[in-house]
């Protein structure tokens, strides 16, 4: 494939320019939905000519279709872009910096999408349906897939889409709610997911900002055991990676806590976990459900995290070897491997 796209530089630039132009309004179509013309003319920066021209070709091939309200994708135009999504590390020249994250963390995998999410919103939605598309190729029946909560995680499960049927896969929140809006919550996310998918879920009505005392005496109740259980059986778990100081804030730590986060120069945040810059856990928050000792025996740990506001964050947690994937934008990536160079 890379040298497939090596000829294409060389000898049909053009068809690379239109495969990017095709990809970036199927793209604009479906975070928009319905859209119009003029809208898509001043969102892509294209001419009216260029844009009215693809909306044809798009229409004739089945891809979209429009009604008085706009342009919708069709199921083949969803089709068609999830293909288009393959190939966008190659078409956006990411691979290459894909592989550099991937060695600076010894990770199995690293799949990036164009843009900085902390920019651009429609960044973090393409992250969102790449973390979809992986999941989707990552389901197997059978598995428990375990989630936490916060926007990409969202944007994962809203992108998911239609055509699996794996009626005995369980989906289960990685830990219990934060707090967060409703859309945002590892329970609302892990049933969006399941439902989607066609298979199970389970639930964890408990707080994940709890006092120490409470936590322990909740793990010995029998039904939250068996809850605790179910999601430490995990075969497969994906997770957000947050800033520290802003997670803190949202979990309501009290002044002694956020200036002791400050004093150990806290960065990232992950499953109740608190990351300095080497990845060492400096802060830990009680709490039920996942702990970090328990990634160990999780097969496959995907964190889906970007933008260039939460380099220093990825990187801390990343840093802790405990992830197999990332999936994250080129914001993010960029601004860790000028984190890198600085420690060089």
């Amino acid at each position: 494939m890379n040298l497939l796209f090596t000829v294409m530089e060389r000898f049909a630039p053009e068809a690379m320019e239109i495969i990017e132009i095709r990809y970036r309004v199927l793209r604009q179509i479906i975070h928009g939905q319905p859209v119009g013309r003029r809208q898509l003319v001043k969102a892509l920066g294209y001419s009216e000519r260029t844009v009215r021209g693809e909306v044809d070709l798009l229409r004739e091939r089945g891809a979209i279709y429009t009604t008085p309200a706009g342009i919708y994708l069709t199921h083949d135009g969803e089709e068609m872009l999830r293909e288009i999504d393959e190939l966008i590390p190659l078409l956006f020249n990411l691979q290459s910096l894909a592989d550099q994250v991937k060695a600076r963390f010894h990770l199995d995998e690293v799949i990036l999408v164009p843009g900085d999410s902390f920019q651009d919103p429609l960044a973090k939605k393409d992250m969102g349906r790449a973390a979809a598309r992986y999941l989707r190729k990552t389901l197997q029946p059978g598995s428990i897939l375990a989630v936490t909560g916060g926007t990409s995680l969202a944007e994962m499960a809203e992108a998911i889409g239609e055509g699996i049927n794996l009626p005995d896969v369980m989906v289960v929140p990685a830990r219990g709610g934060l707090g967060e809006e409703m859309e945002q919550q590892a329970g609302t996310i892990a049933a969006k997911i399941a439902r989607a998918v066609g298979g199970q879920y389970r639930l964890l009505h408990i707080p994940d900002n709890l006092e120490e005392n409470t936590a322990e005496i909740l793990k010995k109740d029998i039904h939250v055991a068996g809850m605790v259980d179910t999601i430490k059986a995990s075969q497969i778990l994906f997770h957000g990676i947050g800033d520290a100081q802003k997670m803190a804030s949202r979990r309501g730590l009290g002044p002694q806590a956020m200036e002791f986060l400050n004093k150990q120069r806290a960065v990232g945040e992950a499953l109740r976990y608190y990351f300095d810059e080497k990845g060492n856990i400096v802060y830990e928050v009680p709490g039920i459900g996942l702990e970090l000792t328990d990634l160990d025996q999780i097969a496959r740990v995907v964190a889906v995290a970007g933008g260039s506001n939460k380099a220093s964050a990825i990187d801390s947690v990343l840093r802790s070897g405990k992830e197999n994937v990332l999936i994250s934008d080129e914001g993010a990536a960029r601004s860790i491997i000028r984190i890198k160079e600085r420690q060089e």
